[in-house]
């Protein structure tokens, strides 16, 4: 009975250690790791220089931004798009309005893209209200 017990136990703890595994490298499959050597704005929130960490949640449209060093963190809604030809790295496209940069695709390799949607009028919008709060 303690055999057939124990048995059943490692069983279930060597069940876990797969799940978990497994579980890690998927979420690993998600991420992009760039270096962005600028400050930028992404959604509502202006990110500072340096690491960054991008991760697809389990639903797409939703990807998380993370300074590895600490110093910021966003969510940011995105729409689906595809490219015409495959990608070979993934990376960050940015566009420069004000002097500012925004961050408006996440390329993923293949011809996958999440955009972020940008009308010249919202960048304009940021803009000033990011001026605002810098310069009080």
């Amino acid at each position: 009975m303690k055999n057939t017990l124990r048995t059943m136990a490692w069983t279930a703890i060597g069940a876990a250690v797969l799940l978990v595994a497994g579980a890690s490298r998927a979420i690993a499959e998600e991420k992009l790791i760039a270096n962005v050597p600028f400050d930028f704005i992404v959604g509502q929130s202006k990110l500072p220089a340096g690491h960054y960490v991008v991760t697809e949640a389990d639903d797409p449209a939703l990807v998380s931004i993370a300074n590895a060093e600490g110093r910021g963190f966003t969510f940011v809604l995105t729409v689906g798009s595809s490219l015409d030809e495959n990608v070979d790295q993934p990376e960050l496209v940015f566009k420069q309005y004000g002097g500012r940069y925004f961050l408006s695709q996440i390329v993923t390799t293949g011809t996958e893209v999440r955009e972020i949607p940008l009308a010249p009028a919202t960048m304009a919008e940021k803009v000033d209200r990011i001026a605002a709060v810098l310069y009080r």
